[in-house]
């Protein structure tokens, strides 16, 4: 009797894991069927785009940002058999921003095609809180922080506070709207007729002497300076205001 009641019990969680295990399979088989070559091609596009998106956010330097991204396939998407490997997807350049398209292939398929995404990201950057007009220079008082949402053509925004203060406003800026590089300027250290301090440095050696500024500019712009002492003029770069640079 205990033989029998042990091989009883034996038998019935034997039976028990088969059955569980049988349930189990079509399970399993059902979500690999399940999956078609738009679902691989749609997730694989949806990943590759969140990856660049969080990249940008790293190089950035920015605390936060929220996207949402919607595939758009092409009707032909439906008759692509699935690729038994990964997809390859052509890589973008800059930030990817409203539509987005990229080549999708599978090379062990044979096939490729182009899809569509919509990209639509909000992100918490320095923003002027005022009407910013050209020729204006950017102080901190400024700027607020925003979360805002940004446009296809603001891929080539401005995203640390200190590549805008200070910095001169050559296009006008919109108030709490994202600032553009293409909109700013290096800030204008020196004006027509201000006197300058020119600095002059080689290999170890440094002098100053009095100068006029016969031009005006900002960073990296060479001006024509009066040197005061012996009345020549010279090519000088602004450093800072009020101070020129030569350069040998």
């Amino acid at each position: 009797m205990v033989c029998i009641n042990l091989w009883h019990k034996i038998g019935t969680c034997v039976s028990c894991f088969l059955l569980s295990v049988s349930c189990l399979l079509p399970q399993q088989s059902l979500a690999q069927d399940s999956m078609t070559a738009p679902k691989q091609i749609e997730q694989a596009f949806t990943q590759l785009l969140s990856e660049e998106l969080g990249q940008w956010q790293q190089q950035a330097g920015l605390t936060q940002l929220d996207s949402a991204i919607e595939i758009k396939l092409p009707s032909g998407a439906k008759r692509l058999e699935l690729c038994p490997s990964k997809v390859s997807i052509d890589a973008g350049s800059g930030i990817p921003l409203g539509n987005v398209q990229r080549k999708v292939s599978c090379d062990a398929q044979g096939w490729s095609l182009y899809v569509r995404a919509s990209v639509s990201v909000s992100v918490k950057i320095p923003v002027a809180n005022r009407v910013l007009k050209r020729g204006e220079h950017i102080l901190a008082a400024d700027i607020d922080w925003k979360v805002v949402k940004l446009r296809p053509s603001d891929r080539d925004l401005v995203t640390g506070l200190d590549e805008i203060v200070g910095r001169q406003v050559v296009r006008k800026v919109r108030r709490y709207q994202a600032i553009k590089a293409v909109q700013l300027s290096a800030p204008q250290w020196v004006n027509i007729g201000d006197r300058v301090i020119i600095e002059a440095r080689s290999n170890g050696f440094y002098a100053n002497m009095p100068g006029e500024a016969l031009e005006g500019g900002g960073e990296g712009v060479a001006i024509r300076v009066r040197n005061l002492s012996s009345g020549k003029v010279i090519s000088a770069y602004p450093i800072a205001k009020g101070r020129v640079e030569t350069q040998f």
